[in-house]
C-alpha cells in the first residue's frame, strides 16, 4: 500500500466530497478535516479552493483523456479507432467514478475556470483533431460537429452510469456500437 504525500490526501479528500456532496457545498475545513490535516496545510499546497477544483480538473483531463489513441495499428480502421477510444474512456471512469462525476458537476456549474479548461483541453486536442478530420473525411453524420461530440459523450456518460449500476467493469461490444452507431454516416 502506498502512502499518499498531504497534497494528495487533500486532493482525494476533496474528490471524494466534492462527488459526494457537491462543489459548492464542500467547504476547505470540510476537506481538511477529511484529509487529516490542519485547515491551514489545504492552503500550503493550494492557494485556494479555485486552485484545487482547477488541479483536479486538470489531472482528470490528463489521466482520462490522454493517449485515446495510443497503441492502436496505424491501419485501424475509423469505426475500430473510435471504438476503442469510447473503451478505454468508459473504463477509465467506470474505475474512477469520483472523477466522472466531478467532471458532470463542473458541466452543470462551471467552477473551473478558463484557463483551466484551456490547459484540460489540450490533453485530448489530438484526439479532438483526429474526429474533426474524420468528419471532414465523411465518417461521421453529416450535422453540426460539436453537437454530434455533445450527443455521443452524453451517450457514452448514460452507459458508464448504466455500468456502474449494474456494477460491470467493461462496456460490451454492443454498447460500444451504440456510440459508434450514433456517429457513424448511414450508408
Amino acid at each position: 500500500m502506498t502512502m499518499l504525500s498531504t497534497k494528495d490526501k487533500i486532493f482525494q479528500s476533496a474528490l471524494e466530497l466534492f462527488a459526494s456532496q457537491g462543489i459548492q457545498a464542500t467547504s476547505t475545513a470540510q476537506i481538511s478535516k477529511k484529509a487529516g490535516v490542519a485547515s491551514g496545510t489545504l492552503f500550503v499546497h493550494f492557494k485556494s479552493k479555485q486552485e484545487l477544483i482547477d488541479t483536479i480538473y486538470i489531472s482528470i483531463k490528463k489521466n482520462a483523456f490522454a493517449d485515446l489513441n495510443g497503441n492502436m495499428p496505424n491501419d485501424s480502421s475509423v469505426k475500430v479507432q473510435f471504438k476503442e477510444a469510447s473503451r478505454k474512456i468508459i473504463e477509465y471512469f467506470l474505475t474512477n467514478y469520483n472523477e466522472f462525476i466531478f467532471l458532470g458537476l463542473v458541466d452543470i456549474d462551471p467552477m473551473v475556470s478558463e484557463e483551466a479548461r484551456a490547459i484540460g483541453f489540450k490533453n485530448f486536442e489530438k484526439s479532438m483533431t483526429d474526429m474533426k478530420q474524420f468528419f471532414k473525411e465523411g465518417y461521421f453524420r453529416d450535422i453540426d460537429f460539436d453537437l454530434l461530440m455533445q450527443i455521443s459523450w452524453s451517450t457514452t456518460e448514460t452507459i458508464i452510469k448504466n455500468l456502474k449500476l449494474r456494477n460491470l467493469n467493461k462496456p460490451s461490444e454492443s454498447e460500444l456500437n451504440v456510440i459508434w452507431d450514433i456517429m457513424k454516416k448511414s450508408s
